[in-house]
C-alpha cells in the first residue's frame, strides 16, 4: 500500500514538473515571437511608426519593429520640456512615450520629428548628436540643449532623414 502511494506521488510530481516546463517553454516562445498584433501602438502614433519603416526602406534599411519589440504610447510626461522618451531593457518591450500635451498642439512635421527621434533611440539605438553647422543642428538626434537651431521642415526633411538612417 505504501509503495502504491509512493509511486502515485512520484507520478504526480513528474506530471506537475512536466507541465511547468511545457508552460514556461510556451511563454518564452510567445515572448520571443511577438506579432504586430501583440505590440501596442496607440492609433494616433501608428501612421508615424509606418512612416519610419517606409523612410528606412527608401534608404535601404529593413525596419522590423516587431523584432525589436517596440511599442508606442501617448502619455502625460510630467517632466517639463520633454516631448518624448524611449525606454528599454533586455527583458521587456521597448517603449516610445510621447507627451500627450505636446502631441495635441504639434504640427504633422513636429509629430513626425518626435516619433522619429525616439525611434532613433529605441530602434536605431542612436544617442544624441549635437553636431552643428553654421549654428544649425545637423541631426534629428540633437538633444535640444546645445543651442543649435533645428530646421526640420518640408525643405530640409530629406536631408535630416538621410542622416538619421
Amino acid at each position: 500500500m505504501k509503495y502504491s502511494f509512493y509511486m502515485k506521488s512520484i507520478l504526480f510530481t513528474a506530471l506537475y514538473l512536466s507541465m511547468i516546463v511545457i508552460m514556461s517553454g510556451c511563454a518564452k516562445e510567445n515572448q520571443e515571437n511577438l506579432t504586430v498584433e501583440e505590440l501596442t501602438i496607440d492609433t494616433e502614433l501608428q501612421p508615424y511608426f509606418e512612416r519610419f519603416v517606409a523612410e528606412g526602406a527608401v534608404r535601404g534599411m529593413t525596419i522590423d519593429l516587431v523584432e525589436k519589440r517596440i511599442e508606442g504610447f501617448l502619455i502625460d510626461i510630467e517632466e517639463t520640456d520633454v516631448a518624448g522618451q524611449c525606454s528599454y531593457s533586455a527583458t521587456s518591450t521597448r517603449k516610445v512615450n510621447i507627451d500627450i500635451n505636446y502631441w495635441n498642439s504639434a504640427t504633422d512635421l513636429e509629430k513626425e520629428f518626435v516619433v522619429f527621434h525616439e525611434l532613433g533611440h529605441c530602434y536605431l539605438e542612436r544617442s544624441h548628436s549635437d553636431a552643428q553647422e553654421n549654428r544649425n543642428c545637423t541631426s534629428i538626434m540633437h538633444s535640444g540643449t546645445s543651442g543649435c537651431r533645428f530646421r526640420y521642415n518640408a525643405t530640409s526633411r530629406s536631408e535630416y532623414l538621410d542622416e538619421l538612417f
